[in-house]
């Protein structure tokens, strides 16, 4: 019967996606859909039985999780089972069902997420060492088709793999007193996720083909500690941290999974994990949004959606060109835009903040503003021949103004201008919150720590851009490890001098506002003017060699 229905749905496949249909001929063959299929339904057996072999009888019915018990005498604490009038024990099987159900929704977002984004980055690196990708650019399909294509077919075993886990896991829902409707939300959620993490992974593959085979492993292990990291804090926070480091639990589609634990009514004490405090405690600019479970499960879907958006277009970019800059400069201001609406919303959960403690929250705020703006830096900035090739048109159409536009918005042109634009647009909507949440002098050292770590960031993007305009192969090694080692300086200051010197240090790091408040007037206006000299000297150097460049180049192609 399979070999009969196969070509059927193969040829069906191919005339709605042809890429879809070349990933699915490839991967679904008879022989992988037989060992797959075994491995998932021996795995459910596996598992079926371990936690079989956990539920209470008469010969161990002492201190077993899935019964109510009482003192076995007056001097031991040891509890043991109840039985009923038949003299069966009496199992708590709504428990064990749901431990079921948490144990296979855990399993599957690790073997989903983690071995999904294996399979896709590892497709994607053998295309570019094939040089087939580059066929496929050719071919008249667009980026969503070829891309859409391989999210759906490349991790197709690993569907099929959880498809036949879907009845079980089910099943164990509905047994346990899950809604049903609860349940499909779980499955939205996890879908979203997949969708959320496949699109990384293939813009991961596509900005980082230098790596060859270590690409995958590190991809994959990357989500692997995420969702391992957020799955203890999941399991069992009661409390979150009140800071922006909690936007990051929103990516992980198991943080869903409490409010399906709390529509079994079972006691929170029973069921010892997943408690449901940790989503109602959690703000958004103050709000407790998280409390209901359906909007909860819109705001995770929104998340999702606003992030997949943005990374798709990246995709879109640097399929079509892998050349170009990942995204585009208007879309980085966007993009910005979006970036600090969440993560001030998560700094802001407490309507009355002391002082002291906005600021500790500001200082997380910042750290993740700065991985960002890193981010962001390395997305905007042109490689050398694209600065080559923008500054001969400059030099060739010397009467072109609009040079403010250019730098702003053009495609080809030094990125510093627009990761300025992206710092100024993130610091003027974090400012209000700043002047209304401080008092006094902490006010305007928050400010003063809020303008050096943005010149500081200036100078990095700066120093980037310059290093990319080497003529070695390596130029972008070497533009890495410069900007690294001047990040992490401070912090081996700090470390070879045991503390002492280390607010002088800090302001010249990425985090200038953990030492703001330990100096005095003089070391900052210090700091200040040389932050502003090093950016003009090292702007003026960067104009110099451009323009130096486009000359060579236009009398290069006139000989």
């Amino acid at each position: 019967m399979f070999r009969q229905f196969y070509p059927h749905v193969i040829e069906f496949i191919g005339a709605i996606n042809p890429q879809l249909f070349r990933e699915v001929k490839g991967k679904l063959k008879p022989k992988n859909v037989v060992i797959v299929s075994l491995a998932s339904i021996i795995g459910q057996v596996l598992l079926y039985l371990y936690l079989n072999n956990l539920l209470p009888t008469l010969e161990h019915r002492y201190s077993n999780r899935y019964c109510t018990s009482t003192p076995a005498d007056s001097y031991s604490n040891l509890g043991v089972c109840q039985e009923d009038l038949l003299g069966n024990i009496m199992a708590l099987k709504e428990l064990w069902w749901l431990d079921l159900f948490t144990t296979m929704s855990i399993m599957g977002i690790f073997i989903l997420l983690v071995v999904g984004s294996y399979m896709l980055i590892t497709d994607i690196s053998k295309e570019n060492t094939r040089n087939t990708l580059n066929f496929l650019r050719l071919t008249p399909q667009s980026a969503m088709t070829i891309m859409g294509g391989k999210m759906l077919g490349v991790p197709i075993l690993v569907y099929l793999f959880g498809a036949l886990a879907l009845p079980l896991h089910f099943f164990a829902g509905l047994k346990a007193n899950i809604p049903p409707v609860l349940i499909f939300g779980f499955y939205l959620v996890l879908g979203a996720s997949c969708l959320f993490f496949y699109t990384a992974s293939l813009l991961f593959s596509l900005i980082s083909n230098g790596l060859g085979g270590f690409q995958a492993w590190l991809g994959s292990l990357a989500i692997f500690f995420f969702c391992l990291t957020n799955m203890g804090v999941s399991l069992e926070a009661y409390r979150w941290s009140a800071t922006s480091f909690d936007w990051f639990a929103l990516f992980y589609p198991g943080m869903f999974l409490a409010y399906l634990v709390k529509a079994t009514f079972l006691s929170p004490n029973t069921i010892g994990y997943l408690s449901i405090e940790g989503l109602s405690n959690l703000n958004w600019y103050g709000n407790f949004w998280w409390q209901n479970s359906w909007t909860g499960f819109a705001l995770i879907i929104a998340n999702y959606g606003v992030w997949t958006f943005w990374l798709w277009q990246g995709v879109k970019r640097r399929f079509h060109n892998p050349h170009e800059v990942a995204i585009s400069k208007y879309h980085s201001y966007l993009i910005s835009a979006c970036f600090i609406v969440f993560n001030l919303g998560f700094t802001l959960q407490e309507n009355s903040l002391s002082g002291s403690d906005f600021k500790d929250k500001l200082i997380v705020f910042l750290i993740i503003n700065f991985f960002y703006l890193l981010l962001i830096t390395l997305a905007l900035t042109p490689q050398r021949q694209t600065l080559l090739d923008w500054s001969r048109f400059r030099y060739e159409n010397s009467n072109h103004r609009h040079l403010v536009k250019d730098l702003l918005l053009g495609e080809k042109s030094p990125a510093i201008g627009a990761i300025a634009l992206n710092i100024l647009l993130m610091n003027l909507y974090v400012t209000p919150a700043i002047v209304i949440f401080s008092w006094g002098e902490d006010k305007v050292l928050m400010l003063t720590g809020l303008i050096l770590g943005a010149l500081m960031m200036v100078i990095y993007a700066t120093i980037y851009q310059l290093l990319l305009l080497l003529k070695t192969r390596k130029r972008n090694l070497i533009a890495t490890s410069v900007v690294s080692f001047l990040i992490i300086a401070p912090l081996w200051s700090f470390i070879i001098t045991s503390g002492s010197g280390l607010a002088n240090f800090w302001l010249f790091s990425p985090f200038p506002a953990v030492a703001v408040g330990e100096v005095s007037f003089l070391p900052l206006l210090g700091s200040f003017l040389t932050q502003v000299a090093v950016i003009i000297g090292f702007n003026y150097q960067l104009k110099k060699m451009l323009n130096k460049a486009g000359e060579s180049e236009t009398k290069a192609l006139l000989s």
